[in-house]
């Protein structure tokens, strides 16, 4: 995710910068490196913990929901693929899990694309990608933010995006392409604490919710 990408170059720049010399004293040392790592929590707390963030970052993390909406499809394709080692769909199955607010979240795929069963919920979604896969690439198309997020309470912001599904066959001899409807899904901005040594944070993470088909 981008904050801990953000977080881990913070990180770094402190290891670097707070790198001793043979002629530094002690207690200078000592107090250089508490002022670095005050200044490297003063900096996350500012891009990442503001209890209301500004509005580029709000557009910010409408644009992380899209990202994660595409790397719903690619988690899920490899979850579907059975010639793919059983721990590698295992992980992307849960690389899926983490990507929603919950494990029940609705959300529809044709059943003509699942051998006739009808898949409304994130888990059974994910189950029947583990046991039987999914024949066709799910492709989200289209994807554009529907409703901008606005805040519900103190740690929530919700808002949607509207996108359709394009089914296609993988197989070279049948190469067949279907459009869906358009479907609308919830997404979400939550403010979850965060563990850094001794310091707590709230951080805000995007999530994605329920899909419907209009």
């Amino acid at each position: 995710m981008k904050w801990l990408r953000y977080i881990w170059i913070l990180i770094m720049i402190w290891l670097v910068c707070s790198a001793r010399t043979c002629n530094e004293d002690e207690d200078a040392v000592a107090a250089r490196e508490e002022k670095q790592v005050k200044e490297l929590i003063e900096n996350i707390e500012m891009t990442f913990t503001n209890e209301t963030p500004a509005d580029s970052s709000l557009r910010a993390y409408e644009a992380t929901a899209i990202d994660k909406l595409y790397d719903f499809a690619d988690y899920l394709r490899i979850a579907s693929d059975t010639s793919v080692d059983l721990k590698f769909r295992q992980h992307a199955a849960e690389m899926v899990r983490t990507l929603f607010i919950h494990g029940e979240t609705e959300i529809e795929i044709k059943g003509r694309y699942t051998s006739g069963k009808e898949l409304n919920t994130l888990d059974l979604l994910i189950d029947y990608s583990l046991s039987e896969g999914i024949s066709y690439h799910i492709n989200p198309v289209g994807i554009t933010v529907n409703d901008r997020f606005v805040r519900e309470n103190d740690s929530t912001f919700a808002g949607s995006l509207s996108f359709s599904i394009k089914y296609v066959s993988p197989s070279v001899s049948d190469q067949i392409e279907d459009l869906s409807g358009l479907y609308i899904m919830d997404i979400f901005l939550l403010r979850k604490i965060k563990h850094f040594g001794p310091q707590q944070l709230g951080v805000w993470e995007v999530f994605l919710g329920a899909a419907e088909i209009l």
